[in-house]
């Protein structure tokens, strides 16, 4: 079992800055151990090759051949920051304060932690005792931090939360050996969360791939409830400190060094590698949240409101405290899937000028087409059963190889659960087919019903049709988003098989088809009419409650999907088998075109890899 020291930082915080809390417990480490590893950083110095057989929370599985990030240094992460001036500024200003104050640092001897100023107090090393060691060692500089860094922390109170007030992080189930909190709320709950901490203790190659599937869990979690988040700050700490930068791409790793001594007698080049650490530590989190972790600054007030400007292809956002044009207020919000990397999209239901409406934030590759864009396109070719667009643009055009946009739209109504006709939907994906987009994501929630009127969403995985771009089109939409669409197209057609919520997938898509086309996308609108008719007799849809939409592996779901459409009763095996003949009737036209030709199935052809016997016919 991997052991775990449970300590935390005692920093500064309130407006701008995090407030803290932990947990400890009393785990002993092993006395019999030769003696406690500290040399995590030698390990970390291997994670990028560790990391690629890691479980990072759901996606980072073991085996997986993922890359890292690019920031590998803390001069690195300042220049990506934007902080390289203030940076200088703060270091001119503090590196003899932290000399002084490394020079008392705690230290790590054997199975004993040496606490005080000259380290003559020693205390079996527990979990706690480390806990505490780290812990009172910051707490006891917090006065003498406020007197000599003013400008950084004016109107700011700095103190600290108890952290045996905390077993874990209110309303997340997560628990961390410490966390970083804003001061805005006194509840310490996951959505006030700023930095996750966590301690380790004799580290080693078999057990540090536990370690980063657990800090990437973490980082998913707060990803789920920030919907203002641009990274996850996570510390590892054993002796060594090391800073982990979750972005919507990969992890990134900066190794900021000791901060125990490891021996009761510090040396001079020791001193200055703690003071390096310390230095380092106190401006990243003495940042205001817009600098270090968030695109608005969060830590004075929930998010509420916000404004947003520019152009679509440089747009701004801002936190909003009074009617301002333009002014979105969050009612509420759903965060679509989210893993430890790649896509992430937030849905907030607003009050936009007087109208209930709703606002999307997203995240995503920078290859990818922007869904803002995918909406002109649409709008440009009159395509209908799509949502008027009020606003949208990119808010960070690259941020570690990934964008942040927003989309403001009209309010659709609620997804699509009891009711449906195949008709409007189709039609939609026949024109948006026709005026060069392919939608890739045809789910239950992507199709939404208002009053009688179906809309299609969730354009934020469509890509672009090349040849069916007209050239008025293309011109416009690279002008407006500054992208350019000549070269997003192969990109997207390389990046075919990756997307679609797997339930709904076609059976061509499950056999790693090498391209998709239109008819892809009517073969999900098929299983997701038949999920619907499953929902209404079923009391609600669940992908495993059916044959024909569970899924185990991509292989297996496409023979049971080929071998469940070309079933006399292929109904009973979607779980539509109770559905009125009206309604099945829907779900008979799709299936008739989609898997027939001449009176005979065509489902078992759809499994192999070339091209789609269904292409080119006008049906």
């Amino acid at each position: 079992m991997t052991n775990y020291q449970h300590y935390i930082h005692s920093l500064t915080t309130d407006n701008n800055s995090p407030t803290l809390a932990s947990t400890a417990s009393d785990a002993s480490v092993d006395s019999s151990s030769s003696e406690v590893q500290d040399d995590f950083e030698s390990i970390c110095r291997n994670a990028k090759d560790l990391l690629r057989h890691a479980q990072l929370g759901e996606t980072l599985r073991a085996g997986s051949e993922k890359q890292w990030g690019n920031i590998s240094s803390f001069e690195q992460l300042t220049k990506v920051l934007d902080l390289e001036v203030q940076y200088q500024k703060f270091e001119s200003q503090t590196t003899d304060f932290f000399q002084k104050w490394a020079y008392k640092a705690p230290a790590i001897c054997g199975t004993q932690v040496l606490t005080g100023d000259e380290r003559n107090n020693r205390t079996k090393l527990t979990e706690t005792t480390l806990f505490d060691a780290f812990q009172d060692y910051l707490q006891s500089i917090h006065s003498d931090i406020v007197k000599l860094l003013r400008e950084f922390t004016e109107g700011r109170s700095l103190f600290y939360y108890d952290y045996r007030e905390y077993s874990l992080i209110s309303d997340s189930g997560i628990k961390p050996s410490g966390a970083l909190f804003y001061t805005h709320t006194q509840n310490k709950t996951i959505d006030s969360v700023h930095v996750i901490l966590e301690a380790k203790v004799s580290p080693n190659a078999d057990n540090v791939n536990e370690v980063l599937g657990r800090i990437g869990e973490y980082a998913q979690t707060v990803w789920k409830a920030q919907f203002t988040r641009k990274f996850v700050p996570v510390l590892i700490h054993g002796r060594h400190l090391t800073l982990y930068i979750f972005s919507r791409k990969f992890p990134d790793s900066i190794i900021l060094g000791p901060v125990f001594y490891p021996s009761d007698q510090p040396d001079e080049v020791e001193a200055g590698r703690i003071a390096r650490v310390l230095q380092n530590i106190w401006f990243l989190l003495l940042q205001p949240s817009d600098k270090f972790g968030h695109i608005v600054d969060v830590s004075k007030d929930k998010v509420t409101c916000l404004s947003f400007g520019g152009t679509r292809k440089n747009a701004t956002v801002a936190l909003a405290t009074s009617e301002m044009p333009r002014m979105v207020k969050i009612v509420d919000y759903t965060c679509q899937q989210v893993d430890v990397y790649r896509r992430v999209g937030y849905i907030c239901n607003i009050k936009f000028e007087g109208k209930k409406a709703v606002l999307k934030l997203s995240w995503t590759p920078v290859s990818r087409i922007p869904e803002g864009a995918v909406y002109d396109v649409l709008r440009l070719n009159g395509v209908e059963g799509i949502p008027e667009i009020y606003s949208s643009g990119i808010i960070c055009a690259d941020f570690l190889g990934n964008r942040l946009e927003y989309i403001i739209m009209e309010y659709c109504g609620d997804s699509l659960t009891t009711y449906f006709d195949g008709k409007y939907v189709s039609a939609c994906l026949v024109q948006a087919n026709f005026a060069g987009m392919l939608h890739h994501d045809i789910s239950m929630g992507s199709i939404t019903v208002r009053r009688d009127k179906v809309f299609v969403i969730d354009w934020g995985y469509a890509r672009f049709i090349d040849r069916s771009i007209s050239d008025d089109v293309r011109s416009y939409i690279n002008d407006t988003w500054g992208i350019d669409v000549n070269s997003l197209a192969p990109i997207e057609k390389e990046n075919d098989p990756v997307t679609d919520t797997m339930c709904f997938m076609s059976i061509r898509m499950l056999a790693a088809a090498a391209t998709r086309s239109l008819w892809d996308d009517i073969e999900s609108l098929f299983y997701v009419v038949l999920g619907c008719l499953f929902s209404s007799y079923k009391s609600g849809f669940k992908s495993d409650g059916a044959p024909g939409f569970e899924h185990s592996s991509n292989k297996k779901s496409a023979l049971a999907k080929a071998g469940g459409v070309g079933a006399s009763d292929y109904a009973w095996v979607f779980g539509a088998e109770d559905a009125s003949e009206e309604l099945l009737g829907v779900a008979n036209k799709l299936h008739t075109i989609l898997f027939y030709r001449d009176g005979r199935c065509i489902a078992h052809n759809l499994l192999k890899k070339d091209r789609d016997l269904r292409d080119g016919e006008d049906r």
